[in-house]
């Protein structure tokens, strides 16, 4: 049903703009974007003109600014204003604007797993029109297949992410350990088998008895869909089937109970990692000199005031190697009063310039593939060194494939929450096979709305 009305809407969405267009296309006119972020003209060949809104998110400071006075210094014709909103609150307020068929802005901050279902509630503009096949071959397969559903390009990546292995080299030699040289030229990478005897055999060396702060392993984001999950996506597993609906039979397998035992052993049995720390809370604790091993997001990375080194993402031993990725995506509100220019400065900030001043801005790793090649060709000063060189490593993770998004579904939001509970639970020592059949049941209870 949902298929059906959204391809009805976005037939009615094309008359509506042939129609606004004339006979004689007086109008401006939405044209095929070039591969270099050529952009979107007028009839007289000039570059759109207008104002347009762009929610964004707070958390990135002065980056989405920066990028917008790019835009508008390469289109002088355009005024770019900017609402900024905490993660949370962006939510919100795309939901209750949307909601309303509010058109008083016009491009936003879409998280990627929340793509399928902006589409089911039918807020986005589709894009499949605009954009050339050699265009969006630029983006790595990953990044590019998360902004559809159901054949609808709903969404193009601002950015992408990826996690990096932080190791403190100074408290490896304090507790007599060696990393073989092989990991720290990048021409391997550990199984997390071996990451947690190491971390294993640090805790037992430097604090047996948890009285001097000290830490095997942290995961940076502990309770987030975003990074836990690729525990199983290593075992082959997926959270939610392909259809986006379907979590019985799919979270709770024999792959999962195995994946959250070793995430719950970390806590409960080894105890290498702190199980109440916030996101923040870790970090601190890493750059504190506390920490062996942190598994983080590339943006995480700053200088340290020790020996700091980056290393693959690990996998299971004879499992697939699964890095989480996946981060910001793009996408246009379908009542913009002004599309022309929204669509232009869409392009430029994915397919075009933008892209690349967001990475260098953010020490972010983009979604693009000629993006990643320069990086790893040593093409910019940035990422030569650390904190740098941290989104270099990540980009040899992007472009090799090795990325594994989110599951896409129309019930994220529910998802999300279910999931993070489940995670806190089991840090907490909850049975691992209930507490996956139970999340199943109830993901599975409201999943349901959407099937069919």
């Amino acid at each position: 049903m949902k298929k059906a009305l959204a391809l009805l809407c976005a037939v009615l969405m094309l008359l509506g703009t042939c129609a606004g267009c004339g006979s004689g296309q007086n109008e401006t006119e939405t044209q095929q974007n070039g591969n270099n972020g050529e952009q979107v003209t007028n009839d007289d060949g000039g570059m759109p003109s207008g104002s347009i809104t762009w929610l964004t998110n707070s958390a990135y400071g002065d980056a989405p600014q920066t990028l917008a006075d790019a835009y508008m210094e390469y289109n002088p014709n355009a005024t770019i204003t900017l609402e900024e909103y905490s993660r949370t609150e962006l939510m919100k307020v795309i939901d209750i604007k949307m909601g309303a068929g509010d058109d008083s802005y016009d491009v936003f901050f879409v998280d990627q797993p929340l793509v399928a279902s902006y589409y089911w509630k039918d807020y986005m503009l589709p894009l499949n029109d605009y954009f050339t096949d050699e265009q969006l071959s630029n983006f790595t397969e990953a990044d590019l297949n998360a902004g559809y559903v159901e054949g609808e390009l709903e969404a193009l990546p601002l950015t992408s992410s990826s996690q990096v292995l932080m190791v403190n080299m100074d408290l490896l030699e304090q507790a007599g350990l060696e990393l073989d040289e092989s990991y720290l030229d990048l021409e391997n990478r550990l199984t997390w088998e071996q990451l947690i005897d190491l971390a294993t055999q640090f805790q037992e060396k430097m604090d047996p008895d948890h009285t001097k702060g000290y830490w095997g392993f942290i995961f940076g984001q502990q309770s987030n869909a975003y990074q836990i999950l690729a525990l199983g996506n290593s075992l082959g597993e997926k959270a939610i089937a392909d259809d986006g609906v379907t979590v019985e039979g799919v979270l709770n397998t024999d792959g999962w109970v195995k994946a959250m035992t070793f995430y719950q052993d970390l806590y409960t049995k080894y105890e290498v990692s702190p199980a109440g720390s916030t996101d923040d809370e870790v970090k601190a604790l890493f750059y504190s000199g506390k920490v062996l091993f942190y598994l983080a997001n590339t943006i995480r990375a700053t200088e340290a005031d020790f020996n700091i080194a980056g290393i693959y993402h690990p996998y299971f031993e004879g499992g697939e190697i699964a890095v989480p990725t996946g981060s910001w995506y793009l996408g246009i509100n379908k009542s913009t009063s002004n599309q022309a220019l929204a669509l232009d400065f869409l392009t430029f900030c994915t397919t075009g310039e933008g892209a690349e001043l967001w990475m260098i801005n953010n020490n972010q790793v983009p979604a693009r593939k000629d993006l990643l090649s320069n990086i790893i060709d040593d093409q910019y000063e940035e990422f030569l060194e650390w904190p740098g060189y941290a989104t270099k490593i990540a980009a040899m993770e992007n472009l090799a494939g090795n990325g594994y998004m989110r599951p896409t579904s129309y019930g994220w939001g529910t998802f999300d929450s279910i999931i993070s509970n489940m995670f806190a639970d089991l840090r907490s020592g909850a049975d691992v096979k209930t507490s996956l059949d139970n999340a199943a049941a109830q993901l599975q209870s409201d999943f349901n709305q959407y099937a069919g």
